[in-house]
């Protein structure tokens, strides 16, 4: 599943709503469609544990727990919905995400991963939405960086303001420490607000 694009994935989303019958809020006008938000679009290739989609239920009878059992009735392998509550946050208040990364074998570039994480200046290039690029320092985009053995756990920050991608910061990593790529896993674990309390 973690193969599947963010605009694959609205279709599925559309088409699992429809087949569960939950009644939903639908845009108004002509083209008419079923209206639902994810809190952070997953990028292609990573998997995650904790995913926010947002939608309004139309019929004040229809419980969260019926929806929630009606999720995952109609769901394939590798989606689950485990919890279906009343929002707490607005999107907006969205800050951090924490990500889980393994690689298979970096005993050799240990000092050099923890070296990196240690600046305090780490400029990269970042392509804008023109098609250009531009100079950033993503020093202060990051939150939080652990290595444990072979698994890396970064907290970065998120959201419509300063979202900074994993994949940036591993390929600016890769150059900076002049390290080969090497293969690695993304695992979204977590959102959260600007206190780093679980985003609902």
């Amino acid at each position: 599943m973690k193969f599947v694009s963010h605009l694959d994935m609205n279709r599925f989303m559309t088409r699992l709503i429809n087949k569960a019958k939950i009644p939903i809020w639908f845009t108004e006008g002509f083209n008419q469609h079923a209206y639902f938000n994810f809190a952070v679009p997953l990028s292609l290739g990573y998997e995650g544990d904790y995913e926010i989609l947002d939608l309004r239920i139309v019929d004040p009878d229809y419980s969260n727990k019926q929806l929630l059992k009606d999720l995952n009735f109609a769901t394939v392998p590798g989606i689950e919905f485990w919890a279906a509550e009343e929002p707490i946050f607005k999107m907006k208040e969205l800050r951090f995400a924490e990500f889980e990364i393994l690689f298979d074998d970096i005993e050799d570039i240990t000092k050099s991963i923890k070296n990196f994480f240690a600046k305090d200046t780490i400029i990269t290039q970042k392509t804008t939405k023109k098609g250009g690029t531009k100079d950033i320092d993503i020093a202060p985009l990051i939150k939080k960086a652990e290595l444990n053995s072979n698994k890396l756990t970064l907290i970065l920050t998120a959201g419509n303001e300063n979202n900074l991608n994993p994949s940036l910061v591993l390929s600016t990593l890769f150059e900076t420490e002049k390290i080969e790529p090497i293969y690695y896993t993304v695992t979204r674990k977590m959102i959260y607000d600007s206190e780093l309390k679980p985003f609902k």
